[in-house]
C-alpha cells in the first residue's frame, strides 16, 4: 500500500521510539491541565451564547481575556511537561542501549 499524506497519522513521529519510561506524575498533571482547559472553554463558550440561552449577562471582555491567558499558561505548562517526558523517555532509550550493565566495569568483563 502506498503512503499518502492524507492517510498518514499526523501525530506520529518516525524518529522517536515507540516505547519509553516516563513518570506517571507528568500524566496526572497533563490530565489536570486538560480538565482545566475544558472548563475554561466551557465557560467562554457558554458566555458566547448569552443572553440568548438563559437571559444572563455574558462575561465581560476583561474576564474572557484573563481566561484565555489562563489557557495560554496551561499550554505552556503542557509544553514543559511534554519536554520533560520526552527527555525522560529518550534518556531511558540511551540507558537501554547499554544492555545489562550494572556497574562501571568495562563491558568486556560485565
Amino acid at each position: 500500500m502506498q503512503s499518502h499524506p492524507l492517510t498518514q497519522n499526523p501525530w506520529s513521529v518516525d524518529t522517536d521510539p515507540e516505547f519509553g519510561s516516563i513518570p506517571l506524575a507528568h500524566l496526572h498533571h497533563i490530565d489536570r491541565a486538560r480538565h482545566a482547559i475544558e472548563a475554561i472553554a466551557r465557560m467562554v463558550g457558554n458566555s458566547a451564547s448569552e443572553p440568548d440561552a438563559t437571559g444572563g449577562q455574558p462575561l465581560d471582555a476583561w474576564t474572557v481575556a484573563a481566561l484565555m491567558g489562563g489557557v495560554e499558561g496551561l499550554c505552556d505548562h503542557l509544553g514543559t511537561l511534554t519536554d520533560a517526558m520526552l527527555a525522560e523517555a529518550r534518556s531511558w532509550e540511551v540507558d537501554a542501549d547499554l544492555g545489562d550493565v550494572t556497574h562501571d566495569a568495562p563491558s568486556s568483563i560485565q
